[in-house]
């Protein structure tokens, strides 16, 4: 099953921000978004179609436009 990841990062006014990104099992993509609806609508959907976690890096090119 897959989930969101939240790791905080400083952004270069020295102001922090939270990132999400996703993870399956051993498999964890961070930092892919700074938007977590973005990420729960994305996370939602690898749930739905069962996505594998061998193609994570993939899919997270694909959703991010690549």
């Amino acid at each position: 099953m897959w989930s969101i990841t939240k790791i905080p990062i400083a952004a270069e006014n020295g102001k922090a921000l939270e990132t999400y990104g996703i993870c399956c099992g051993d498999t964890v993509v961070n930092d892919v978004s700074l938007r977590e609806n973005e990420i729960e609508t994305f996370v939602e959907k690898l749930n739905l179609f069962g996505a594998s976690e061998i193609h994570a890096f993939d899919l997270v090119e694909n959703f991010l436009g690549g």
